[in-house]
Order: C-alpha cells, then structure tokens, then sequence
C-alpha cells in the first residue's frame, strides 16, 4: 500500500479494515474474475428475485467463468469480453450443460462426437453479456475498477418474433375442450386477461375485489432449483391492477364455490395458501402439471401446436386489432415497455394491411 503520507496510508488501511469486516470485498492484485463474481452472487442474493439469480448463476458458471474465471479483475480488457463473446457463440449447449451425462450413448451429443449444432441464440449472448456487464458496473461503483470494459462491446440486439396470437375461434375451441375440468378457470383467465402462467398460479382470493371488479398481480409461482417457491411478479409493470371483464367473475365466483366444498372435503389435510388454484390439498399447483395438462387440452381441440402463453398474446392481438390504444394494450398486459407491446405482441394481419393499402386513392385523372 502506497501513499504522500503515513497518515494517508492509515486512512487506506482503516477503510480496507472498515470494507472488510462489512464483508465488502477487498480488491487487490490476485483477485480474480471468478473470486468477484462469487462475491458479487452472494452480495445481489438478498436483492433479486429467485429466478433472477437462477438465472445470473447459470450465465456465471456455464459461460463467464470457464472462459475469463482465472483473468485478473483489473486486468480485465475489452478484447477478453470479445474473446467471451466469441467462445460462447461457437459452444454446444448441450456440452456447456452437461447435458449428455443423463443420455444414453444413442442420444449423446458431443460425448458421441456428433454433436447437435445446438448453439445459443442471439438473446442468450446478449444475456451473457449483460451479466458481466452488471457485475463490472457494481465492481467500477465500488473503485474496484476504473471502468467497466464490457460496456465497449456492443452486442447486437435480438430480433424478437411477432407473438403468435389466436383468433377468437380458436380459443373458442381450447376453452370448450378444457370445460369441466380442473384447470378450465385457469385457461379463462389467461384468455381473458393475458395472466402469465406463474402469475395464474399464484394468485390469491386476496387480490380479487368482486366489489370493484378488479385483480391485482402481486406474487407468482415458480420452480427454481428443484424447490417450488411463491414469488414477487417479474417486474414494477407485472405488479398491477386490472380490471375483472364479467366471464371471467363469473367463472371465478363458481370456481371459489367449488373450491370451499374441495376444502372441506379435504378436512385437515388442507393447507391455506389462499391461492385461487391449488391442489386437492391447498397447496401451490406445480407448473410443470399445468403443462402437462395443457398439452391434452389443445391436442382435443386440434390445436397441437399452440402454447399456453400464446392466450397472452391472442388478448394483446385482438385488443389492438379494433384500434384500442396502445397504451390502454400496455397497461393490460403489464409491460414495461409499450415497444414490447407494439413489437413482439402486436400482429397485423393481411387483410388489415391490404385494406390501409386500398384507401389510398390511385385514381388518375
């Protein structure tokens, strides 16, 4: 440690004592890429939702620490990010996933030396990149480092496709197909309202206000590292208030009919969450159910190849197809960002575009 004066290295030295007994990381030549990103994990725990740090873990350990893990912090150069980069764009996810150790031989990929040419996708590398890039942003806020050099790599932005909305017909046929079961008010929901499949699962009798009419989005349910959790929504926009169009109270009033006589059937056995949709027993329905039963549903409706999120783009979709403000599109579906809603939801089919084409008046004289 260096400085003018013995009295400037004690302050050096009191504020490296001081960070170290906060359990602020305390930076010197031999920290190393993985030591900070292992820092910086436990650090952002208490602040992100379980999901969002599923998701910052994997891009660390999968991507970012096989490739520049041993780099010096402050040595850190744009042309290694680049390197990253470009490794991660040439990798087998399956390898990168260990994917193959679970396979049979007839199935492995690379193990097999056939690999599957499954590479990441242009989201994915941006999503490498912007974890790096966050990590260096906390590292430059606490003068680990003078800059963040993943900030001089652009990293070009994915190309999202339009939202596959249905027509009306065709969700006509779903939610006919999923009458009488368990899961039917489920499905009028996310028809009717757009609900995210987290957010279906995880709303509460609490949230809804027959009174008023309206829904409020707070929490949502999630399986993160093999346990089942209830979390906060995905984002300020996702935690709303909607309002309840009149099917949709009509089907959930008949379904908390239905779920008081489930619960006294179950007696002791049942477990209060005070979710909407639960089990036989009150506890959080597993996603992955919800799935499995969907896929039964569309298959009776002929539907084999639409997914349950596609209900969240049909309710975009044929909001904005009668002119509906886009605003008003975005508050409904709790997007962040009214881009989002025009770019990756928002579908103009042919005959709407053929018929803005023919009121241009050709006419020559």
């Amino acid at each position: 440690m260096y400085g003018a004066s013995f009295e400037e290295v004690r302050k050096k030295l009191d504020k490296i004592k001081g960070d170290s007994a906060n359990g602020v990381l305390v930076a010197d030549r031999s920290t190393s890429i993985r030591d900070y990103l292992e820092y910086w994990l436990r650090g952002i725990a208490a602040h992100r939702r379980a999901t969002t740090l599923r998701g910052y873990e994997s891009a660390v350990r999968l991507h970012i620490v096989p490739v520049l893990g041993a780099k010096k912090l402050d040595k850190l150069t744009g042309a290694d990010v680049r390197h990253l980069i470009a490794v991660c764009r040439q990798k087998c996810l399956c390898c990168t996933n260990g994917y193959d150790k679970n396979r049979k031989k007839e199935k492995q990929c690379c193990s097999a030396a056939r690999c599957c040419g499954r590479i990441p996708s242009r989201r994915q590398i941006q999503y490498i990149h912007a974890v790096l890039r966050n990590a260096l942003s906390n590292a430059e806020r606490e003068e680990l480092i003078t800059r963040n050099v993943a900030k001089l790599v652009q990293i070009p932005t994915p190309r999202y496709k339009v939202g596959k909305g249905l027509p009306v017909s065709d969700v006509k046929r779903l939610l006919s197909a999923a009458k009488g079961t368990r899961f039917y008010p489920v499905y009028v929901l996310a028809a009717t309202l757009g609900l995210r499949r987290g957010e279906l699962l995880g709303l509460r009798w609490s949230d809804i206000d027959f009174t008023k009419n309206i829904l409020q989005i707070v929490q949502t349910v999630q399986r993160v590292s093999g346990r089942l959790l209830i979390d906060e929504t995905k984002s300020d926009a996702s935690d709303a208030v909607v309002p309840l169009p009149k099917i949709t109270r009509t089907v959930l009033l008949e379904h908390q009919g239905h779920q008081t006589k489930v619960r006294d059937d179950a007696g002791e056995l049942w477990t209060d969450h005070e979710l909407v949709f639960t089990t036989s027993i009150g506890t959080p329905i597993e996603p992955r159910n919800l799935n499995t039963h969907w896929e039964v549903i569309r298959a009776q409706a002929g539907l084999p190849g639409v997914r349950l999120h596609d209900l969240r783009h049909t309710v975009v979709s044929l909001l904005l197809e009668p002119g509906t403000p886009p605003h008003v599109v975005q508050a409904i579906a709790r997007h962040a960002d009214l881009d989002v809603t025009m770019k990756i939801y928002a579908h103009t089919n042919l005959d709407t575009m053929r018929q803005a084409l023919d009121n241009i008046d050709w006419d020559v004289e």
